[in-house]
């Protein structure tokens, strides 16, 4: 019966290792910008990125689900606002980091639904498996898309 319990406890403990190591905001900030650069001809000189920076805050699994019920929440509204601000900056660009993939997509779908920002364009920082999903979201809003994914490589 012991030696159940020390296998379970190994292959718990070895799924935690196994976790993929998530990039810090310099790390991803650094992306962008070689996004950025490289639409822009590849100059040598790193341009001023001037971008708009938000995160979408996860709260827990039941008030999480809630705001994914609810079709995004008081928090689309917050994120709504945030696009409309960037499409009336000069550059339009806007960084999101997410926050897991449900309530992802029901902040910035309900953000976005019915609204057009062709100005912006969006570097969403999330899961790999979302990016189709949140890409097909975003162009239907005619923004802009890049995705970088949120783990090293």
């Amino acid at each position: 019966m012991k030696s159940w319990t020390w296998i379970a406890m190994l292959l718990a403990l070895a799924g935690c290792a196994a976790q993929p190591v998530s990039k810090d905001h310099d790390q991803v900030l650094s992306e962008v910008a070689d996004v950025v650069q490289r639409d822009s001809g590849g100059s040598g000189e790193r341009q001023d990125l001037q971008l708009l920076v938000t995160q979408i805050n996860s709260h827990g699994q039941l008030p999480d689900r809630l705001v994914i019920v609810a079709g995004g929440g008081v928090e689309r509204f917050n994120v709504r606002d945030m696009f409309a601000k960037v499409s009336e900056s000069p550059n339009g660009r806007f960084l999101m980091f997410g926050a897991n993939p449900a309530l992802d997509k029901a902040i910035v779908g309900g953000a976005l639904s019915g609204q057009r920002f062709p100005r912006v364009w969006l570097f969403f920082v999330g899961e790999p498996g979302q990016e189709q999903e949140m890409r097909s979201i975003v162009e239907a809003a005619g923004i802009r898309y890049s995705f970088i994914s949120k783990y090293k490589k």
